[in-house]
Parts: structure tokens; sequence; C-alpha cells
């Protein structure tokens, strides 16, 4: 059942999986309790439990399933089609000043941007694979960048910067690799590159965090609460940490430490050893899937499974970069660690459709 499957890829995530699972336990329940009872103290962590249980088992079906379906304009037109509706949905709902990224549903929130993601990576690996220029290479290019570009503009309006800089990052790779002009890419790269920066500035919210930014770079007490705290709990772990469920930081000094924060967390427990096991693992990950794709005997294949790459790659980067305080605070949880959602679940579908491409489609399989 499993002889083709690629543990270099699967093993990893599963690890990674287990980490998480401990580190949300350690960093949700003082949370909960003081957010609301001591009943419900371990919420976070069985709610994550539930989300860890789906995201395997939609992984263990994409995994089922031949990729090469997907590889269809009706599938993807309506794959499209769900992101661009549910992305436009964010904006009927008012939960907070500076953003709408999320659909409420009771107590649960759902984050359409990780739909985007995956839209985004299998709609331009389809028009590269199949509209490549003849002719008329600007038109071409018009056609690639249509959908990705629209998903791109709406994220911004959310505002959901962070995300706006992972699917940019995601396309501009995918158009790189898979475009005949490398030199026009780079070129709608550097335009593109310009107006997010210049468009930056027009978020008031975006602004503050980018001074506090760097003038955290200069003293650490200019900091915001957050990076500080987040950069003071990692160096107090020193080398092999305090030991499990030991944190003082995540005990109200960091916002919400199970989220986007959670580095702080493994690197004050489990000191610089924890953190290099996470990065070593990621990168054991993402060489993989690298491989698988450089590997598949379809252009399809290739570009979507180099797709997930980047968006694990970019979402980790921008992650841990603003947990050590290198890059403007910012939103994005640390693939298959942090607390789960939409983003756990969207990213194991992810990798059923990339171990799937291994078994279907690998030179010498």
């Amino acid at each position: 059942m499993f002889k083709k499957m690629n543990w270099g890829i699967l093993i990893p995530v599963l690890v990674l999986l287990a980490i998480g699972w401990i580190l949300v336990l350690s960093s949700s329940t003082y949370y909960a309790m003081h957010q609301f009872s001591s009943y419900n103290r371990f919420m976070f962590v069985r709610s994550h439990s539930i989300y860890i249980v789906l995201g395997l088992v939609i992984m263990f079906i994409a995994y089922k399933f031949n990729y090469r379906i997907y590889d269809n304009i009706v599938l993807i037109g309506l794959l499209g089609f769900l992101a661009t509706i549910l992305m436009l949905m964010t904006f009927m709902f008012d939960i907070g000043k500076e953003a709408h990224r999320w659909i409420v549903f009771g107590s649960q929130t759902f984050m359409p941007v990780d739909v985007a993601k995956i839209a985004l990576i299998f709609g331009l690996s389809y028009t590269l694979t199949h509209f490549q220029p003849k002719r008329n290479k600007f038109f071409a290019l018009l056609i690639h960048s249509a959908f990705p570009l629209l998903l791109i503009l709406i994220t911004y309006f959310q505002p959901h910067f962070s995300s706006v800089m992972i699917l940019s990052l995601t396309y501009g790779v995918l158009l790189l690799m898979g475009f005949s002009s490398p030199a026009m890419v780079v070129a709608l790269g550097s335009v593109l590159g310009f107006s997010l920066l210049s468009a930056s500035q027009l978020l008031g919210y975006r602004v503050y965090r980018i001074e506090s930014f760097t003038a955290g770079l200069e003293n650490i007490d200019a900091a915001s609460d957050q990076v500080r705290y987040s950069i003071l709990a990692i160096a107090s772990g020193g080398i092999f940490g305090v030991g499990p469920g030991k944190s003082v930081f995540n005990k109200m000094y960091i916002p919400e430490p199970h989220n986007d924060m959670i580095l702080s967390t493994l690197g004050e427990e489990f000191g610089l050893i924890g953190n290099l096991t996470v990065l070593v693992l990621m990168f054991i990950l993402i060489w993989n899937l690298v491989r698988v794709a450089y590997r598949s005997r379809t252009e399809f294949g290739r570009l979507v499974v180099l797709g997930i790459a980047c968006v694990i790659f970019f979402q980790m980067v921008i992650n841990m970069g603003t947990t050590l305080g290198l890059i403007p605070p910012t939103g994005v949880p640390l693939p298959f660690v942090s607390y789960g959602g939409t983003n756990l679940v969207s990213l194991l579908a992810l990798i059923g459709v990339a171990l799937n491409v291994h078994e279907v489609d690998s030179v010498g399989n």
C-alpha cells in the first residue's frame, strides 16, 4: 500500500506535527485558563488535535487520488472561482480594526487565503503547462498573471500583507520556472515588488510595525513587546532549554503564544537544539519536495510540487524571521507546528498531493 511512499516527505511532516502538538499543549494551557476558565484549559489543544486528525485524513485522501485529474480546466476554474468568492466574503465580516481575514462559523474561523494559496498553485501550474507563448509573449504573460494578481490584490485589501508576500513570491518563482521569457518575469517582478513596497506605506498599521521593527534593530527595548519577549524567551532557553512546560514567557507575556510566536516556546523550553531540530526537519521536507518536483515526468506535476515547496518555505521564513525580530511583525503560522486551523489542514492536503505526484509520476517509479 505504501511501497512508493516518499518517507523523506511524510516523516518530517509527522515529526513536526508531534512537536507542534507538544508546544501547543505547553503554550496554550495557561492562556486558555486566563482567557476563559480552568475548565477550558485544554480547549486549544483539543481543537488542535481535531485539526491534525482532519488534516491527516484529507492528506491521505489527496494521496490516494491521481493528481493528474486536477490538470483539468473545469476543476481549475471551479477552484479559482471558489477561492475568489471566499476571499471576497471576508469583506462581509467586520471582526477587527486592522483586518478582514476570516469567515466566522460559530466559534470557528476560516481563512480563505489558505484556499487562495492552493488555487494559485494549481491555476498557475495549469496555465504555464497549457498556454505557452507562440508569438505574443506579453499576452501569454497576461494570461498567466491575471488570476494570481487578482488574489494578491484582494489579499492586500483585507489587508494581510504577510500572505500577500507568500502569494507574490510563490507566483514569482513558478512564473520564473515555467515561463519562456525570464527577462519579462524579472521585469514584472521588479514592478510588483516596487508596487508592494509603495502600497505598504498606505497601511497605517504596517508603517507603525515597520517603524517599531527598525527601532528594535537599534535597541531591543524599543521593539514591540511581542518581539522583545519572543527574543528574550529564545535567549533564556540556551542550548538545551528549560524543559517541557516550564516556559515563563508564554504565560501572558507573549500574546497567543500557541499561534504565530510558537517558536519562542520551542526555543525557551527546548533551547537551540529544539530550534535546530525543527529547522533541519523543515529543510529535509522542502529538499525532498524539490526533488519530487524535478523528477516528475510532467510539467504540471513539477510546477505543482514546486509551488507547494514555495508556500511552505516562504511561510517558514516569514514566521521565523518575525519571531527572531529579523523582519517586521506579521501574522503567519509556522508550518505544521503552530496552532491548527485552515492553514494546517490546507498544508496537509498539499502534502498529500505531493506524495501522490511522487508515487504516480516520478521518474523511476
